[in-house]
């Protein structure tokens, strides 16, 4: 489908659309927490300063990624602000916001602005320690925030109207610049019906880091970027890019007694191997070591699930058997926390492993984020500028607004799958790239030989 077309439809829905409704917020409790978090709102232009944004910018690149981490979930602030009360002044707030982290954008050598900076000093290449590189998920963290934005503004006409120039900006910078480099660099690698990746840039960076695939948690992050450009553009290139990462992280998942079992890291080609000792991996393979990459990856699947794509009500009911079978006992107020495959050394199991994006399919994972303990951790931290900012940001989100879209397990984005099918040529390969997992799935081969690899 041709962009033009697609900025039609949503012009067509604009007129029956209107100004976005606000919310009815019946808790006395989450009333006060959205009070609270609305006051911080309007403070996110002077948090995230344009001198700020230079700061982060400095820090921003593979192994550091400051903006997605730092100054990123404060550009989502305004955003949630506008869907639930309807109110457009927050839609200025982000503007403000995204306008200083535009003025920390630098050239890089190719001619692509992003924000340019020094990898972290424990992965810096020692040949080249003033090489200055961006984060991949830097960009497509943007990505999805900004596209998130231009969607918004376009169901209305007269936001339509009045952002104009920046949508017309902002979406050149995401396709052009932060997307497309990537591209030309070599980052994307298309494996065929294996899926595809992205992987760390060749520069920059320290021997057994550079050229490395991506863990799945990251992949999620350029998956969700590569949903909302297409949502955006209608370009099928963003959604064949989605369904292919996301192929391949369903062709990374083990199935054990009815659930799913995956590493935080998997090879996925010669380019893995470890320059210095050829017989091994770059990177370690075994679950993942913090709950909330386990929760960001499994969001991916949820993410092409919602489109009917890849992921079907099997896989749904295999990655709920895996939230409450091996990474929760269960408890609301005394919850005990495993890794994937059930186990939990102390020194590699971090956080909480619960899956936001699983509330819609299991009412218990919905109740243990939503109410009793979290809400009132919400209520107790309101003032505290980031856990009453960025981390209530999420929060109210998830509850107000995508867990009662979704609810049951809807399919809220089924229109873009099926869209993206109505081409032959998108059909086809999704029918080429389908398949079910089937007992013990995915095995991670021990060593390159193993995996009938050889270094480039």
């Amino acid at each position: 489908m041709s962009t033009p077309f697609v900025v039609l439809l949503i012009g067509l829905a604009a007129v029956a659309a209107g100004a976005a409704q606000p919310i009815k917020v019946t808790d006395a409790k989450d009333q006060q927490i959205l009070d609270s978090f609305l006051v911080q709102v309007a403070t996110v232009p002077q948090t995230i300063s344009r001198e700020h944004c230079k700061e982060m910018a400095e820090e921003d690149a593979e192994e550091t990624e400051a903006m997605t981490w730092r100054v990123m979930p404060y550009l989502r602030m305004p955003l949630t602000a506008y869907r639930i009360t309807g109110d457009p002044k927050y839609l200025d707030v982000f503007v403000q916001t995204f306008e200083n982290m535009r003025s920390a954008l630098t050239k890089g050598p190719d001619g692509f602005l992003g924000w340019y900076g020094k990898t972290d000093p424990d992965y810096r290449d020692p040949k080249d320690p003033d090489r200055r590189i961006d984060a991949i998920i830097s960009s497509f963290s943007t990505a999805d925030t900004v596209c998130d934005f231009l969607a918004l503004v376009a169901v209305d006409s007269g936001l339509s109207t009045r952002f104009a120039t920046k949508r017309a900006e902002y979406l050149d910078l995401i396709e052009n610049h932060l997307v497309k480099k990537h591209d030309v660099r070599g980052d994307y690698v298309d494996m065929g019906e294996k899926g595809a990746i992205y992987r760390m840039p060749p520069y920059g960076l320290r021997a057994d880091t550079q050229r490395l695939t991506l863990p799945h948690n990251k992949h999620s992050i350029i998956v969700r970027g590569l949903l909302a450009l297409y949502r955006v553009t209608g370009k099928d290139e963003y959604m064949r890019k989605a369904t292919k990462i996301g192929t391949r992280f369903k062709r990374s998942l083990t199935l054990k007694d009815g659930h799913y079992e995956w590493n935080y890291w998997d090879p996925a080609g010669g380019w893995d191997i470890s320059t210095e000792t050829p017989n091994k991996w770059k990177h370690w393979i075994g679950p993942e070591h913090r709950g909330g990459y386990y929760s960001s990856s499994l969001a991916q699947a949820v993410a092409l699930y919602q489109c009917g794509l890849v992921f079907d009500a099997t896989d749904m009911d295999r990655f709920v058997r895996t939230q409450l079978d091996m990474c929760w006992n269960g408890d609301l107020v005394n919850p005990q926390w495993a890794r994937v495959d059930g186990t939990r050394p102390p020194k590699y199991t971090q956080g909480e492993y619960i899956a936001s994006s699983l509330a819609s399919f299991n009412e218990k994972v919905a109740e243990y984020l939503f109410d009793g303990e979290r809400q009132e951790h919400h209520l107790k931290r309101a003032g505290d500028s980031w856990q009453g900012g960025p981390v209530t940001n999420g929060w109210l989100r998830e509850k107000l607004i995508d867990y009662p879209a979704a609810k049951g397990g809807k399919q809220v984005n089924l229109g873009l799958g099926k869209q993206f099918l109505a081409e032959p040529n998108s059909s086809a390969l999704v029918k080429a790239l389908a398949f079910e997992v089937v007992a013990p799935g995915y095995q991670s081969p021990a060593t390159p030989a193993e995996a009938g690899l050889k270094a480039p």
